[in-house]
């Protein structure tokens, strides 16, 4: 599925665990959203996986067509939205930590769990951010196709060579596995969630702006830095997800015959 598609669940499952009104489930709600969350994607990869492993086949086509045809602009731009994205969310996860952190110093939380994942995704983050600058500082001084070729193999785990001796007897085209049945409409769905998950960020952004402004408060202020950064993210998944479904339709790409 789309990262926005996950978005969208963060987005709507908390005010559906608040009508819930259970006490315990309250107090442990973020928790109970992640093993939902889980729960779902697992529940998904076990009943799509035609279909997601063909998003996953269509999507990493277009990243080694970028590197054989030697668009490299494209590929370092890819790599620099990538890297901005990173630290936007280490920089949300590092504001949520401390957000936490600062609660249960003050006794009015303890939730030792997620603090302890907040922690571990914002050192993650960061961490895949420099590794991902480093990269493209690297192939900005080198601008290769061959420097590409070892990028994309160190951060995709994809083996480049093979795809370049396939690729030079066929076309991209050629190289997709068969469509999986339901295909457009999974795309469509994609669609609409991504734009639903475009206006929530955009709506977290306004709610961001509305709390910072003029508030001193060091809890309001907090909590709308994090709506601001989640805000960003949403946004930006949500029109990348929706560009890249858009896109689809556009281009029609001869593909073969559905399953």
């Amino acid at each position: 599925m789309k990262t926005s598609f996950y978005f969208f669940l963060w987005i709507i499952i908390y005010p559906l665990l608040g009508l819930t009104h259970n006490p315990w489930i309250y107090q442990n709600s973020f928790i109970v959203a992640l093993i939902i969350v889980w729960v779902i994607s697992w529940f998904l990869n076990k009943n799509m996986p035609d279909t997601l492993r063909y998003e996953r086949v269509t999507a990493m086509s277009s990243i080694m067509e970028e590197i054989y045809s030697g668009n490299i602009t494209a590929f370092r731009q890819r790599l620099s939205r990538r890297v901005t994205v990173d630290f936007i969310t280490s920089l949300y996860m590092g504001v949520a930590f401390v957000f936490i952190l600062f609660s249960m110093v003050r006794g009015s939380a303890d939730d030792w769990i997620a603090l302890l994942i907040f922690g571990f995704f914002a050192f993650s983050t960061i961490s895949r951010a420099v590794k991902l600058s480093q990269v493209n500082n690297r192939i900005k001084s080198n601008p290769t196709k061959e420097e590409c070729a070892i990028a994309v193999e160190q951060i995709y785990r994809i083996d480049y060579s093979s795809y370049n001796n396939a690729r030079m007897h066929t076309t991209a085209e050629a190289m997709l596995p068969p469509r999986p049945r339901h295909f457009k409409s999974f795309q469509i769905f994609s669609l609409i969630i991504a734009i639903v998950c475009a206006l929530f960020g955009l709506f977290y952004l306004v709610m961001s702006v509305i709390m910072l402004a003029g508030n001193r408060s060091a809890d309001v202020i907090s909590g709308g830095i994090m709506y601001f950064l989640y805000g960003s993210l949403a946004a930006y998944f949500g029109i990348s997800d929706s560009v890249s479904c858009i896109a689809y339709f556009r281009n029609n790409l001869p593909i073969k015959r559905d399953l």
